[in-house]
């Protein structure tokens, strides 16, 4: 998902400028000691080497854990630990009984007031497979059903019934909007013969609009958010309603390079300026015009990473129109402008209690990512200052139940006040609270499943993809290194947003040439997000290979990956048909870069698909897929079972990789001397179950942050949530230990 430089982002329709009251973190009590004991102990000490022989690092009841304050003291056996506390004094006690203590779970790539403000819109997201809908329906519904009386399950399999469905909702200063509908797995109607009927609709999305719906679509404009947030779909009403059509090119250049955060431009750029300023945009016309439109559009409006779909009304006709069809979130603004402007001017009382009741929503997802394991969470995209100021707001509460750090998007928007002298945005440390922020982000394509990721050959040509060509580039090599240097030179940390082996090639050349002009650039952890497509269907595993090279050259020696595992579980057979069968059998290459000893990490990207970590490791090991609408059973290894991680491999996947992928290595990720106790007791050991496809329904039984249990919340009542299985002796005496 992307943001770009626009006064508000997609995030911020409504936007959170209300100094809502903040509430200190409880202090810790750098005094107080915590033991854990009586159950299994993982550590994840020692990383991938110490994978080779886990057992090494697997602790069992005859040992236990030492807390002091919120740091770790120790793992020893329970008699060296007793004789570790001072005499006479007192300490918690939890006994695991037979459970299972694991550092905490790290999300090290999700969206969180992205998720929350999608949730406002109408939901038109696809249905999960069965063994984890129930599940995500229990944990979301008060989110996706706030207000509805007829609170049920209202996923969807099929894209005619969720434009009826947004047919059917409630108006927003009378636009229909959408949130969730995939193209890439649900499919046209419940009669299609197949995924690739859908053609058609990514041809022509407005007149799908007309076609389901005439009454509903033929006077009120709407927009429907892909799920892989990186596609828009609109009816012809949308650009009407926007004053699109008729609109005069007459953005100056300076206010182009501002709204875009272009420094200079091309010549081309020159030359299309001095050209065409002053003439009017098109709605419809001839291929001509409406090419013309739709690239003076992108420059009135300041998209140059993003794109409409223009398409012919009927074959032969010669009239051409805006298909409907919009590429990557920058070219979605112009079409919501009219709705951003509406919040803009409404009364400020109306604001504060809606930005109030985002940031309550967003710490019940928060809370509700705790019960999932997960201590820390990383936001993908903090692409507005309103964003950020919210963020910390929210994580100063008393009730915070996560550490909260964030990658500021690279091209966000700042007060002055909140520059350095670089003019960069002011770093926020891991050690000054719940919330950090040391690194930055930048999108170099768009999305695999929604036709964009930026490929090295085409898209399958039987596929549904197939009019898409190699798909979609932000940026080349030249542009991404020229967008990052100021970042690589005051060393901040980069992820880059890959899906596609060119986009992946070029985030590495320029993350490579960085490294070459910024020495201590290199020795920071640099992501690539995603990493989805790894080669050409000749050599579909040239990327692990070059990740491996730089990194044994010691030129960019923390090189590593991100995946989405989802596109496995969840996209794989969707792949299959878009990519082919040799590039689709190497997505998420998770073996292989473990091989090669690349220090690979599993995210939900949420919420392009659901947070729950334990999910990943299961669909990490199985890479098992389903089908879509068939969406019963454990689904079939479809995507290379070769590629399956093993239980503890997966395990420092959500743990000690992501830590190290955001700088924080040294502080979470594992359970040993010196790092913060930041922990998760699940009912049963990962490691031990016959069977990994039961890895999801392991309960987790509580968490820690900084030593002290997180209190866990029913998130519609806001009652707490006990946890049985987590009894804390308080003030035990050691003498009776």
């Amino acid at each position: 998902m992307q943001s770009f430089n626009y006064p508000l982002s997609l995030v911020t329709l409504f936007a959170l400028s209300y100094a809502a009251q903040g509430f200190a973190n409880t202090q810790v009590d750098k005094d107080a000691y915590l033991i854990i004991g009586g159950g299994t102990i993982i550590s994840m000490q020692a990383g991938m080497k110490g994978a080779k022989k886990p057992d090494k690092y697997i602790y069992n009841e005859d040992y236990s854990l030492l807390v002091k304050g919120n740091v770790i003291e120790s793992i020893a056996k329970n008699a060296d630990i007793k004789a570790m506390v001072p005499k006479g004094k007192k300490v918690d006690y939890l006994n695991l009984k037979g459970q299972t203590l694991l550092p905490g779970f790290i999300e090290p790539h999700a969206h969180l007031q992205l998720t929350v403000a999608g949730a406002k819109f109408t939901n038109l997201m696809p249905c999960l497979p069965d063994k984890y809908q129930k599940t995500y329906y229990q944990d979301y519904q008060w989110l996706y059903n706030t207000g509805k009386k007829d609170k049920k399950d209202n996923c969807l399999l099929y894209i005619d019934k969720a434009i009826n469905t947004l047919a059917n909702s409630t108006a927003i200063d009378g636009w229909l909007i959408g949130n969730g509908m995939d193209p890439s797995r649900m499919l046209l109607t419940e009669k299609a013969a197949g995924l690739n009927a859908n053609k058609d609709f990514l041809h022509y999305p407005a007149s799908y609009f007309i076609k389901y719906n005439p009454d509903a679509f033929s006077a009120s404009p709407a927009f429907i958010l892909d799920q892989s947030g990186h596609l828009g779909y609109v009816n012809e009403q949308a650009f009407i309603a926007s004053g699109i059509c008729g609109k005069t090119f007459d953005i100056s250049k300076k206010a182009y390079m501002e709204k875009t955060g272009i420094s200079t431009l091309s010549s081309e750029d020159d030359t299309f300026f001095n050209q065409y300023l002053g003439h009017e945009i098109v709605c419809q016309g001839s291929a001509k015009e409406m090419v013309l439109s739709q690239k003076m559009a992108a420059y009135q409006f300041g998209f140059p990473d993003g794109e409409w779909g223009i398409v012919e009304t009927k074959p032969g006709s010669g009239e051409w129109v805006f298909s409907g069809l919009l590429k990557e979130e920058s070219s979605f603004y112009p079409l919501l402008g009219p709705l951003i402007n509406w919040f803009a001017k409404a009364p400020v009382d109306t604001k504060a209690r809606f930005s109030e009741q985002m940031e309550q929503d967003m710490l019940k997802v928060l809370n509700i990512a705790s019960q999932q394991g997960v201590t820390t969470f990383a936001e993908g995209g903090g692409s507005s200052q309103a964003l950020i100021e919210s963020y910390q707001r929210i994580a100063s509460r008393s009730d915070m139940p996560t550490r909260l750090r964030t990658l500021y998007t690279w091209d966000a928007k700042w007060d002055e006040k909140s520059l350095d002298k670089n003019q960069l945005p002011q770093k926020v440390s891991f050690d000054s609270g719940l919330f950090s922020a040391e690194g930055v982000k930048l999108w170099a394509d768009g999305s695999t499943q929604g036709c964009s990721a930026y490929l090295g050959q085409d898209y399958d040509e039987k596929g549904l993809c197939s009019d898409y060509d190699r798909g979609h580039q932000n940026y080349d090599k030249q542009a991404m290194e020229a967008r990052l240097k100021k970042y690589a030179e005051n060393n901040w940390y980069v992820h880059i947003h890959a899906n596609g082996n060119s986009a992946i090639n070029n985030a590495i050349d320029a993350l490579n040439s960085l490294g070459k002009t910024y020495p201590s650039f290199k020795a920071l952890p640099s992501v690539l997000i995603h990493s989805t497509v790894n080669g050409d269907s000749e050599d579909p595993l040239t990327i692990p290979k070059k990740i491996a090279a730089l990194r044994n050259k010691d030129d960019l020696p923390n090189l590593s990956t991100s995946h989405l595992i989802g596109h496995v579980a969840y996209w794989g057979a969707s792949l299959v048909n878009s990519l082919g069968e040799k590039r689709a059998q190497h997505i998420d290459p998770t073996q292989t870069e473990w091989q090669k000893g690349i220090p690979l990490s599993l995210h939900s990207d949420m919420a392009v698909s659901p947070l729950y970590p334990l999910w990943f490791v299961e669909q990490a090991v199985s890479r098992n897929t389903w089908a879509y609408p068939k969406l019963s059973g454990e689904g079939k290894p479809l995507i290379n079972i070769d590629e399956a991680l093993t239980p503890y491999q997966a395990l420092l996947a959500v743990t000690l990789h992501p830590a190290m992928q955001h700088n924080i290595g040294d502080k979470l990720g594992s359970l040993e001397k010196g790092k913060l106790a930041d922990m998760v007791v699940l009912a049963k050991n990962p490691l031990t179950l016959a069977k990994p496809t039961e890895i999801h329904n392991i309960a987790v039984s509580c968490t820690f942050l900084n030593g002290k249990q997180v209190i866990w919340k029913y998130p519609e009542s806001n009652a707490v949530r006990p946890t049985p299985n987590c009894n804390i002796i308080k003030d035990h005496n050691m003498a009776t230990w």
